[in-house]
């Protein structure tokens, strides 16, 4: 509505026609660009804490391939018919700023979340992604909390007071599964033989 220009009664004049319209996106990827980042600002909060700074900006690749999206996609609509075609640029998912990896010269955090520079401060959203590789990273993201989970239960409390750091994956807990379900696919599916399941 806001590429259309449309407000109040216009605006529900437009969506009176909503089953007319088709929409199509374009996934694309912002390349995870140095100068794209997270830092602490001089200024600082209520507490005297140091507030973060954001600084991003598009690269001449990512407005390259934004500029080619919406032309593919507006000539597909008109190909297609459309007699309007509005467009709306925006971004969603952003991820990065604590990039995962092994070496602590280009990443903020292990192969588990730890961070290198603090042992017992472990991320798990979708900061540590180092580049959105499609939309919706969110079962990327929750897998991803689900291992490190994993990975804090099997080291125990010790993982928080010391600075080893074992890299052996956890293995697998069968025992987070309803006993009936366990090795038999699909939970709504192994409800027989189990007194009392849901039918």
């Amino acid at each position: 509505m806001a590429a259309a220009g449309a407000w109040g009664w216009g605006m529900r004049r437009i969506m009176m026609d909503y089953n007319h319209w088709a929409t199509l996106g374009v996934l694309g990827e912002i390349l995870p660009w140095p100068d794209n980042r997270v830092e602490l600002a001089d200024e600082k909060d209520q507490y005297g804490l140091p507030v973060a700074k954001v600084t991003f900006n598009l690269h001449e690749n990512d407005k390259k391939l934004i500029e080619f999206g919406k032309n593919k996609v507006a000539e597909v609509l008109w190909a297609a018919g459309a007699e309007h075609v509005v467009q709306e640029p925006r971004y969603a998912h952003l991820v990065g700023a604590a990039r995962m990896g092994k070496d602590p010269e280009t990443s903020v955090v292990d192969k588990f979340g730890r961070a290198h520079d603090v042992p017992n401060l472990f991320v798990c959203d979708g900061s540590i992604l180092p580049t959105q590789g499609s939309a919706n990273p969110g079962l990327t993201i929750q897998a991803l909390a689900a291992r490190t989970a994993d990975y804090l239960i099997a080291q125990g409390e010790r993982i928080f007071f010391t600075n080893d750091r074992p890299q052996e994956e956890p293995k697998i807990r069968y025992d987070l599964s309803p006993p009936f379900t366990r090795f038999k696919g699909n939970p709504r599916i192994a409800w027989t033989g189990f007194p009392g399941a849901r039918k």
